[in-house]
């Protein structure tokens, strides 16, 4: 059942609720659940999106697990992601009634399934700000609804600092990925930064986040105030697996793959904390 759930990216979106239950908690901020919702409908279609372009590139059978399961299932994805799209755009016309977050929301979502599209359109090189790009986005979806309902006025601006710290996260796993995937994606004809820099320089970019992220992370603890360190630790406990993760070279990528997206998920840890 957890093969399936990675398959259709259900910990991508539990990852990127959890992202922004981080940022919204920090910032004290109190979401409905129906900003869950929206973004975790907006996540499913643009990640579902991307897989089945993937998956009608490659004319035979596909070797990943992932693009084979939406060749194999693309008529019925295909029909889930209309409809998903469908009902996340009525259900954010009728609960967004912020015109600002609404107008906000929706030039972020079209501005990413255009890069998508532009990429997969241009040359072999422009592949290589894929994952920094989609890392951007990824974290700009995840504070866009907490920092438009933030009163500026009664918080301090720390939580500016975890904005860079998720986007070094999510860049890593991005190019983590990649490097994994680097084989499957040339064999299938898919660009990304590891087919176009090389194993050596993907994995030289590995090693500069990992340090630069392990820097941070002692930033944060030692720079910001007492009330931030339950937040650090959960930021750095998801880096360092990353880290560790692609020191130890897993052997099952599969099995890597699922793990790393669960981390994602950690922040929820700050419902107990």
């Amino acid at each position: 059942m957890y093969e399936r759930s990675n398959l259709l990216s259900l910990d991508v979106v539990l990852g990127a609720c959890a992202g922004m239950y981080f940022f919204a908690d920090m910032m004290r901020v109190s979401l409905f659940w129906y900003y869950y919702l929206l973004l975790a409908l907006a996540v499913w279609t643009i990640y579902t999106f991307d897989h089945l372009l993937d998956a009608r590139k490659v004319s035979k059978v596909a070797l990943s697990k992932r693009h084979r399961f939406h060749q194999q299932h693309f008529k019925r994805l295909a029909a889930a992601l209309v409809l998903t799209g469908l009902a996340g755009a009525l259900l954010s016309f009728h609960f967004l009634t912020y015109e600002r977050l609404l107008a906000a929301g929706s030039i972020l979502f079209f501005l990413i399934v255009g890069v998508m599209i532009g990429i997969r359109l241009g040359n072999r090189k422009s592949a290589i700000a894929k994952e920094w790009l989609i890392a951007i986005f990824y974290v700009a979806g995840i504070i866009l609804v907490p920092v438009v309902q933030l009163d500026f006025g009664f918080i301090s601006g720390n939580w500016l600092y975890y904005v860079p710290a998720y986007f070094i996260l999510a860049w890593f796993n991005l190019v983590y990925f990649s490097y994994l995937d680097g084989a499957l994606d040339r064999a299938e004809g898919h660009h990304s930064i590891m087919t176009v820099l090389g194993k050596r320089k993907t994995r030289n970019l590995l090693g500069t986040l990992s340090v630069t992220g392990l820097i941070y992370g002692l930033f944060l603890f030692f720079h910001l105030p007492s009330y931030f360190h339950h937040y650090t630790l959960v930021w750095a406990l998801m880096m360092l697996i990353h880290v560790l993760f692609f020191m130890e070279r897993p052997v099952n990528i599969t099995e890597a793959r699922r793990r790393l997206e669960l981390t994602f998920s950690f922040p929820l840890l700050l419902l107990i904390l």
